[in-house]
């Protein structure tokens, strides 16, 4: 029979040994800098859980955080401002700002922040400052409110509302709550059995605070799901975009008749407009691009007909390879960085007195 001694000693031990790692991964953290929080919020599923309800904008950003996404494809950490945007934190300047409105391809999905195509912009472009408002899942109508509500504030002296079919699809619903970024936590395929949760519970329950607070348990768990989940991870998302592919936005959002087509048209247009008078009001240029590999011809006449500009990149875009992941549909990095060249030629041409007018 093990004595005690020999017990207390392992204890001890084990004690010891948790104590020091634990040490040792809190310096590592401080000094590269990492946070935590981003282990204790793990997202195990295909989105960040980086999305609060709003009573204006229906969803929005949640101010303040960081996040992470993770996928068979990508693992990246997305970091919000006190203004609940994927950006730096906003400060004033005299350089020719451009606020870039949009959905996930805008925001980023997949993509380390400094590698999307606003901010290549702001790097590359001489006395630009970006902004990037681009929200998972936004239609037309939530980037014009967020812009009445809140950007216009930011005085920007360019807005480029950055867009895919997808977002137009979406004005015919009247809310957005089952926007697919919003997803529901999946389901464990195989549950342990009542009794085995029990008894872990139990386990947990005194040590709860001490789990809750260590480093070193937020880290181990999350790499070790990490390890378990690699095997299904590529299947789970392959059979989320195939769903995406034959149902629309997952399902939801999935135009099929030429009434559909007629009211997204007209709420599309009539949304437009109301960009347009706002930024006129405020001596605002606007630019419209279709940053899809999607010809939107009604839109364009639309555009033309009311002297709106606008940039279609679908030519551009439709016939290269290796822009997008190979499963998820959103632009990856060269995708990002094809995008930034095309705008970055438009941008300096059309607005060079301004660009020269700018103080850095």
């Amino acid at each position: 029979m093990v004595s005690m001694k020999k017990i207390t000693l392992v204890l001890v031990c084990f004690i010891l040994v948790f104590t020091l790692a634990e040490i040792i991964i809190r310096l590592f953290f401080k000094v590269a800098g990492k946070d935590i929080e981003i282990y204790r919020n793990f997202s195990f599923e295909r989105c960040a859980k980086i999305l609060t309800p709003d009573k204006l904008l229906i969803h929005k950003l949640i101010p303040g955080v960081a996040r992470n996404a993770y996928t068979s494809e990508f693992r990246v950490i997305y970091t919000t401002n006190d203004l609940g945007l994927r950006d730096k934190e906003i400060e004033d300047t005299a350089k020719f700002k451009i606020v870039f409105l949009g959905d996930s391809h805008t925001f980023g999905e997949g993509v380390p922040y400094g590698q999307r195509f606003s901010d290549l912009i702001e790097q590359e472009l001489n006395n630009v400052y970006s902004i990037n408002a681009g929200v998972p899942g936004y239609r037309i109508h939530q980037m014009y409110m967020w812009l009445s509500s809140c950007g216009i504030n930011l005085a920007p002296k360019l807005v480029i509302c950055c867009i895919i079919p997808l977002d137009l699809d979406r004005t015919i619903y009247k809310t957005i709550e089952n926007s697919s970024h919003l997803f529901v936590q999946e389901k464990d395929k195989n549950p342990p059995k009542a009794k085995f949760r029990e008894l872990i519970n139990f386990v947990k329950r005194p040590l709860g605070q001490l789990l809750r607070k260590s480093y070193l348990y937020s880290v181990v768990r999350v790499e070790v799901k990490i390890l378990s989940m690699r095997s299904i991870l590529r299947e789970r998302d392959r059979q989320a975009w195939e769903e995406f592919y034959t149902k629309g936005d997952f399902g939801r959002y999935k135009i099929t008749t030429d009434e559909q087509r007629k009211i997204v048209r007209e709420e599309s247009c009539k949304i437009f407009l109301n960009f347009k008078k706002l930024l006129a009001q405020n001596q605002i240029n606007f630019l419209v691009v279709n940053i899809s590999r999607i010809a939107l011809p009604w839109l364009e006449r639309f555009f033309r007909e009311n002297n709106i500009k606008y940039l279609d990149l679908s030519p551009k875009l439709k016939d290269l390879s290796d822009i997008t992941f190979k499963i998820d549909v959103h632009y990856n990095i060269l995708g990002h960085r094809v995008i930034a060249n095309y705008l970055k030629d438009y941008i300096s041409k059309q607005y060079q007195k301004d660009l020269a007018g700018a103080t850095p």
